[in-house]
């Protein structure tokens, strides 16, 4: 047995209620034979991932967040609709497993997302730095 170095995950469809759910297991190791090894919750065993009828296939898996620290005096810059910006303070930043960093502040709901994944992302403002207002092309 070879434990997974790489996050893969097995992929499972399945009906229920009238409709179709997808679930995925991470792929906690591979057999002798190469086979994807996942956890069965009911026999408390590693088991191949495809022994069951709703396996799907295998797909790349996302690195796990395994630590978090402050955000340090950062913050980062949105553009409004209006041509304007926001400038939130950085809550943290994630660490996942192959060292990627994710910046995490908070909406006005207090709910902790990546601030990269939001459409009117600008940028970073560096710990006592003043935010700069983006400037048109072909302007200094």
């Amino acid at each position: 047995m070879i434990p997974a170095q790489h996050p893969y995950e097995a992929n499972y469809k399945q009906e229920e209620d009238g409709r179709t759910v997808y679930r995925s297991k991470p792929v906690i190791a591979w057999d002798d034979e190469g086979q994807a090894l996942v956890v069965d919750e009911r026999s408390g065993r590693l088991v191949p991932a495809n022994n069951g009828r709703t396996f799907t296939g295998l797909s790349e898996g996302g690195h796990p967040v395994v630590a978090a620290i402050p955000g340090g005096g950062w913050s980062v810059r949105f553009k409004n609709d209006d041509g304007t910006f926001t400038v939130d303070p950085l809550v943290a930043w994630t660490v996942r497993s192959d060292g990627t960093l994710t910046p995490i502040d908070t909406d006005y709901n207090g709910e902790c997302q990546p601030s990269t994944d939001m459409s009117n992302f600008e940028g970073f403002v560096s710990p006592g730095a003043e935010a700069r207002v983006a400037q048109p092309d072909g302007s200094a």
